[in-house]
């Protein structure tokens, strides 16, 4: 499992490390003498916030830095943005980010979500390398050496899109990324390594921005998740806004001023609600003083408001309940009941919070344990499993065996998904299907892959779409193409495919865009939806006007007027590594054939001999090669082909 790795071990001299790359703060750790520890920073800190700025003097601040000014700065200082990751601009769960968040989101071209910081236009992808080279520039400070290799951790739960994602901000860092490691997994690590044990244990990992649990089977040196689940929307941030909602209300109904719409009166309360939730672990009552916070008819307000346990409690209960809810279901998906549970491992700022330990303990019937530290933790485990893959030796090396956090498959006539790989798929997997064609002289198929747990492929995650070119003319099923799908061992799904009849390769093109475009069937294209060649570039849509989701401030929304327009923006690059692309290292995208149909059907030769007509779904491209060995290029992630590209275009003028 390892073996592939061994490439990557020889002739490197900087030093590996692990990346806890997290919603709110981040965490790095090593491995040294055979002992893993966590890199500190100035002032001893263990973590840097994930906050990236830029202030009134156009400087790029970082962590700390960014963070201390983000009250005076709130619409260009962006937290949180690993929620935000490999998501698509227009589902529910951006809809509501932008509802709430206070710096601006704006649609790229395929449909993805960019981030607007003072007339410059970033993208997830570069803000959160911003944040990683952070990490690395202070390792290297407190370590003395380079650091030029990093395993980098992510939400179990987190998809194939989330996770390439993350591998291109590893890219962009100039980090070798050895692995992208899940979460859960990682604590385990941290948890068992060393211990010679044989147990079965929950880790219940409640961060910043995301809830995952998973069952984990240790046996000595072998890591193996049976089941895993959670919530990518669901941590920290959600229970701030709640305490932040709170204040909100309390202070419309004392003083009638509604601050909902003061992005800086917000990101006080904001920041104010989160220190009160964090005292309150110790404490059963504290205050919440924000001093002018507005002006009144007989001059400043300020906010000071008594928040109780109780009364969080109150606000967050149904928070918690969710997460319990998500254990009851993956123990059962785990076929393991509760009595087999030898430990519980909570991981997580948030899984501090005395509500949470009670209620895992009443729900478990057994305490938690005290093995790990809830912050430490996943970086501590990232650190092991780098050093393994960068040169351990044998003795050292643990084996993971991981899962498949949601299923993969394709699109059936009824819109239903054919299941190709189930969840909690033992990792890593192949499967192959046979596809033929439904027109005569069809010369392109296209497959769109999904992934999710939705029984009907529009409520799952589209990971992108494949176009089989150059298919030999022939009578309509009589070309047999095989396509072979491959999950490796961090969950990323390959596709290739050839031709049964010849053994040749059929060349496959990743095909980006809208939620429209043109499906390639035989004779010319059918347009699907989305935007013609002839038509104008719609304008970038404005944003939201800041509010928050309280059911006494919705309706006040239609008198605050309209927000100024954007002008579309090319995407600016961040000092990440961005200069070492070459773009002609990189393949053009190959033009579609076009051939005539009303319907684009695959049809999956049945065992009976009865095709089975399946619509087509779609995947991601396989990594590009750099064009020699001295030359880095970065990857892009499933969605981003497009957007790079005309990126590029419009930094150097199309050259």
């Amino acid at each position: 499992m390892l073996a592939r790795h061994a490439a990557e071990k020889k002739g490197s001299m900087g030093k590996a490390i692990g990346i806890d790359l997290g919603t709110t703060n981040s965490c790095a750790a090593i491995v040294e003498n055979g002992k893993p520890r966590v890199i500190t920073y100035k002032g001893g800190a263990s973590t840097i916030p994930s906050v990236f700025a830029i202030n009134e003097k156009g400087e790029r601040l970082v962590g700390q830095d960014a963070k201390r000014q983000a009250q005076l700065n709130p619409t260009n200082t962006v937290a949180a943005a690993k929620r935000l990751i490999g998501r698509n601009f227009h589902s529910k769960t951006i809809e509501k980010i932008r509802q709430v968040f206070t710096y601006e989101l704006v649609e790229g071209e395929s449909s993805e979500v960019l981030i607007k910081v003072r007339d410059q236009v970033f993208t997830l992808e570069q803000i959160s390398a911003a944040i990683l080279r952070k990490i690395k520039e202070v390792a290297e400070e407190a370590l003395g050496c380079e650091v030029d290799q990093a395993v980098i951790t992510v939400p179990a739960y987190f998809n194939d899109r989330q996770r390439q994602a993350v591998r291109t901000a590893g890219k962009l860092a100039s980090l070798k990324v050895l692995r992208v490691l899940n979460e859960p997994t990682a604590a385990a690590l941290a948890y068992g390594l060393g211990r010679n044990l044989n147990q079965r244990i929950a880790v219940y990992d409640l961060g910043g921005g995301t809830f995952d649990i998973s069952i984990i089977d240790i046996k000595g040196r072998i890591f193996e998740v049976v089941a895993t689940g959670g919530d990518t929307f669901l941590g920290g941030v959600d229970f701030d806004d709640r305490v932040m909602q709170w204040v909100l209300e309390t202070f419309l109904k004392n003083t009638g001023v509604d601050l909902s719409f003061d992005r800086v009166a917000v990101q006080r309360i904001r920041d104010a609600a989160e220190a009160a939730k964090i005292e309150l672990s110790g404490a059963m009552r504290t205050r919440i003083h924000i001093p002018y916070i507005a002006t009144g008819d007989s001059g400043p307000l300020e906010i000071d408001i008594e928040l109780t346990r109780e009364r969080l409690e109150d606000l967050t209960m149904d928070l918690v309940d969710r997460t319990i809810a998500n254990v009851d279901r993956i123990l059962k998906e785990a076929g393991s009941a509760k009595a087999q549970i030898d430990e519980v491992l909570l991981v997580g700022g948030q899984s501090r919070m005395p509500l949470v330990q009670r209620k895992v303990t009443d729900f478990m019937g057994r305490p938690p344990s005290k093995g790990v530290h809830p912050d430490e933790a996943v970086g501590i485990g990232a650190s092991i499993m780098a050093h393994s893959l960068a040169g351990a030796s044998a003795a050292e090396e643990v084996t993971l065996l991981d899962v498949l956090p949601m299923p993969i498959g394709i699109n059936k006539v009824d819109g239903s998904m054919h299941v190709l790989f189930p969840k909690n798929q033992p990792l890593p997997d192949y499967k192959t299907r046979t596809l033929t064609t439904s027109k005569d002289n069809q010369r392109s198929i296209m497959l769109r892959i999904y992934q999710g747990e939705a029984q009907l492929c529009a409520d799952n995650e589209l990971l992108g779409t494949f176009v089989f070119s150059g298919i030999r003319p022939a009578p309509k099923g009589k070309v047999q193409i095989e396509v072979t799908f491959h999950i490796d061992s961090e969950g990323i799904l390959n596709l290739t495919a050839r031709d049964k009849g010849t053994g040749q390769t059929v060349e496959s093109t990743l095909k980006l865009g809208k939620s429209g475009g043109v499906e390639v069937v035989g004779g010319s294209s059918v347009p699907t939806g989305g935007k013609k060649e002839d038509e104008p570039t719609p304008p970038v849509a404005p944003p939201l006007a800041l509010t928050m989701p309280t059911t006494g401030l919705a309706s006040q929304i239609s008198g605050m007027g309209e927000p100024p327009s954007l002008e579309p923006a090319s995407v600016t690059p961040l000092d990440v590594g961005l200069e070492e692309i070459k773009p002609e290292s990189l393949e053009p995208e190959p033009p579609l054939e076009k051939v005539a149909s009303e319907q684009n059907v695959i049809q999956f030769p049945a065992k009976d001999g009865k095709p089975v007509e399946v619509k087509p779904a779609e995947v991601k491209p396989p990594e590009v090669k750099p064009a020699d060995a001295k030359q880095a290029v970065v990857v892009p992630a499933p969605g981003l082909w497009r957007r790079f590209v005309t990126w590029w275009k419009g930094l150097f003028g199309g050259k």
